[in-house]
């Protein structure tokens, strides 16, 4: 038996989707009022054990965890804003101690957790970081990165106390099936609505999101325990990006493009206007803001190399992820072309 959490989630129900066609046993832990859309369109709710739980919840996680052999740890807080910010803390940090704690607990054989690469330097696309370069924890922008990082320090723990964990590190992940609207995700369907103004002028490293579903299947083959693998593809400007996004859909790209710090402290005003006033989302989150002062581009050759992790047409994912986001009728002015 295998344990998915955030199994309904965007890269979690691609792993879920790869365990079925494999042929294996498969649990997912979800919440109950989880939005279940991607495991009903894929097919998949019929074919896999559905466990009602939450990470911040140790009894259910115990019973979940009971008699599994392998757990694939996606389940995570993944936006950059946050009204209760210890929520944050809660289900990447706290949660992910209840899941290892159980995990060792029931002698599982095999874990692999899903960090972010948010915690790393990142690198320009000439000199781009490799998994050595992780930041302190004062260096990190926001809540986010923080309960990320501390659940990162958290896994490494483990494995010292002997729980096998190996670490993959997503970069940003596109593809059909983002529903909760990811950071990446919201910024395409921002820019189908026409809500996008301008852009920061940064580099990103961007891998397909069946792609990196691969590559947890393959870490759990392949990685070597106590080891972090960057989980990525290509290394992209937005110019870039908002270039191919065009050539898709036939919409121009946005006409501004800025240096991080001139959106800082219009940033920073939305942000409180945003927490204090309306409640909802800011355009462009303080956080990822901060995040987009340095360029995140990587060196995925050792995922590559290790796990063999593949490096599929970045085009068409963004293209599978316009087409997904019209399809299901998040495009709310325009047509396609």
């Amino acid at each position: 038996m295998i344990l998915v959490t955030g199994a309904n989630g965007f890269v979690g129900s691609h792993v879920v989707r790869l365990l079925v066609k494999r042929g294996e046993d498969v649990r997912c832990l979800v919440r109950r009022d989880s939005n279940l859309v991607n495991l009903e369109e894929k097919g998949l709710k019929d074919d896999v054990e559905l466990a009602y739980g939450d990470v911040r919840d140790p009894d259910s996680i115990r019973k979940a965890v009971s008699g599994v052999k392998t757990v694939y740890h996606l389940a995570a807080y993944v936006h950059l804003w946050y009204v209760k910010p210890k929520e944050v803390y809660d289900i990447n940090w706290t949660g992910s101690k209840n899941l290892f704690q159980a995990s060792l607990e029931e002698g599982v054989a095999k874990v692999i957790y899903t960090n972010t690469a948010a915690i790393l330097k990142g690198g320009t696309k000439e000199n781009p970081s490799n998994e050595e370069s992780v930041l302190s924890l004062d260096s990190m922008p926001g809540h986010y990165s923080r309960s990320k990082w501390l659940a990162y320090e958290e896994a490494l723990k483990y494995v010292k106390a002997g729980l096998p964990i190996a670490i993959v590190s997503l970069t940003t992940p596109v593809g059909e099936g983002d529903c909760k609207l990811t950071p990446p995700g919201k910024m395409i369907l921002d820019y189908l609505n026409g809500r996008l103004p301008g852009y920061i002028d940064t580099v990103i490293n961007y891998i397909d999101v069946g792609d990196a579903a691969a590559g947890h299947l393959l870490a759990e083959e392949n990685a070597r325990i106590g080891e972090r693998y960057i989980l990525g593809a290509y290394n992209l400007t937005l110019d870039e990006v908002f270039g191919m996004l065009s050539k898709i859909t036939g919409k121009p790209k946005p006409g501004l493009k800025f240096p991080a710090a001139v959106f800082l402290p219009l940033g920073f005003v939305s942000q409180k206007m945003c927490e204090w006033v309306t409640h909802k989302e800011p355009l462009i989150p303080w956080e990822g803001l901060k995040l987009g002062r340095r360029p995140f581009a990587f060196d995925c050759s050792k995922a590559v190399r290790e796990l063999g992790l593949p490096q599929g047409d970045i085009e068409n994912a963004f293209r599978k992820s316009v087409d997904w986001f019209y399809a299901k009728g998040y495009v709310k002015t325009g047509e396609r072309r």
